[in-house]
């Protein structure tokens, strides 16, 4: 449910609101101004300065609640929109804006819900409002629903609802003012997930991205925010966690996990709580431990599978170490020993972006890293001749020559 006001120009008298309008108005009743983005967080608004119809957030600088909407017309027409419930803050900024608009535009009415009020009668419906959203509040609001704020999303708490249900009725609407205001004065980063598509058959895979030392306001479980195309959740195959290192000044995915494995590494006792559905996640020093214990047991697994198979060692080796990695430009590798048999000698291995290999040479520790980078650069040849080869047949396609 929602207050729907329209402010009206007369054609005679019309006035541009632009930009440059709308900033002047906000830092005149001291607020602030954004847009939401695909899941109902605010964002900067970094677009043209002709701003009709785009629809912008407006919300108290002292108080975060759930602000009200603004939109302007072709016509330079104002639409603003007040959504139960609301906090007192965001009704009071409501309708002195409302009042401020009018007099700016020298206009004496305006429109609620379709009916025209004069700015006189302004402190009537207020208090109208004030007294529905009191109600509103106590008896409609649940666990577990959705309120869209000015800054985030939040899913209401059963440990909330206790609260709204014991407190005087006069203070309810306070107590869910400070509830709003806590929350989104967290200075976080929610994690929205991005989808992507694969082409060959039509299937989706979402991921979350987690930034070094950012609080993320991280899902309890993956799901789609009410923005995105609810149907593309059945088709989205894998769930995947993206972290993100920032490393010699530059943000570097360091690596990619999917959602199940990461949840694992998650001590939700040691994680504040959002709200009903997240948590706030921040990928710190421990939990870089954790990471990198996880991609040295997925490569030691990965450098197992490539040696069972027929073309190689044949089985499965009878002990794997992880022992050191280095990065080699972009390239990053991990280095392994392993046996074949418990009382073979320890041989050489790797995993690394130019991908798993061992030449079955026995591993040295003193010149492991320079054995490993040969093993790298073997591979990145191969690679190129691969390359190389795929291009020489496009090219003598191209020319209908039979490759051979």
């Amino acid at each position: 449910m929602s207050v729907v006001v329209n402010i009206h120009q007369v054609s005679d008298k019309k006035k541009k609101i632009t930009l440059k309008e709308l900033e002047e108005i906000v830092i005149s009743e001291q607020l602030y101004y954004g847009v939401p983005n695909q899941a109902y967080c605010l964002e900067s608004y970094t677009g043209k300065k002709d701003i009709q119809n785009q629809l912008f957030v407006l919300f108290s600088r002292k108080t975060y609640g759930r602000g009200m909407s603004f939109l302007v017309d072709d016509h330079y027409n104002i639409e603003l929109v007040l959504n139960y419930p609301a906090t007192n803050t965001d009704i009071e900024v409501f309708y002195h804006f409302i009042k401020s608009c009018c007099e700016k535009l020298e206009l004496e009415t305006f429109l609620e819900e379709g009916e025209e009020y004069s700015l006189f009668q302004i402190e009537g419906l207020k208090q109208e409002v004030k007294t529905f959203n009191q109600k509103y509040i106590r008896q409609e609001l649940k666990e577990g629903l959705t309120i869209f704020g000015c800054i985030y999303p939040i899913t209401i708490e059963k440990s909330f609802i206790k609260s709204v249900q014991i407190v005087l009725p006069e203070r309810v609407t306070d107590l869910f003012e400070l509830y709003l205001d806590k929350k989104q004065k967290q200075d976080c980063y929610f994690a929205k997930p991005i989808i992507y598509t694969n082409n060959q058959d039509d299937s989706y895979y979402a991921r979350y991205a987690l930034t070094e030392d950012v609080p993320s306001i991280f899902p309890l479980e993956p799901y789609l925010p009410f923005g995105y195309d609810q149907d593309y959740f059945k088709k989205i195959k894998s769930w995947n966690v993206a972290i993100i290192e920032h490393k010699n000044q530059e943000f570097k995915m360091t690596a990619e996990i999917p959602y199940t494995d990461f949840k694992k590494m998650i001590d939700k006792k040691k994680y504040p709580i959002f709200d009903a559905k997240h948590i706030i996640v921040t990928v710190d020093k421990n939990m870089f431990k954790k990471i990198e214990n996880y991609k040295i047991e997925q490569a030691k697994k990965k450098l197992s599978e490539w040696l069972s198979d027929f073309r190689e060692l044949g089985q499965k080796p009878a002990r794997i170490e992880y022992t050191n990695s280095f990065e080699e430009g972009e390239i990053s590798c991990m280095i392994f020993k392993y046996k074949k048999a418990i009382l073979s000698k320890w041989l050489l291995g790797i995993v690394s972006d130019s991908g798993t290999f061992s030449e079955m040479k026995e591993y040295h520790k003193e010149t492991e890293i320079e054995d490993a980078k040969e093993i790298v650069t073997l591979l990145k040849e191969l690679w190129q001749r691969q390359a190389k080869k795929i291009e020489q047949k496009e090219k003598k396609d191209k020319q209908g020559v039979r490759y051979e």
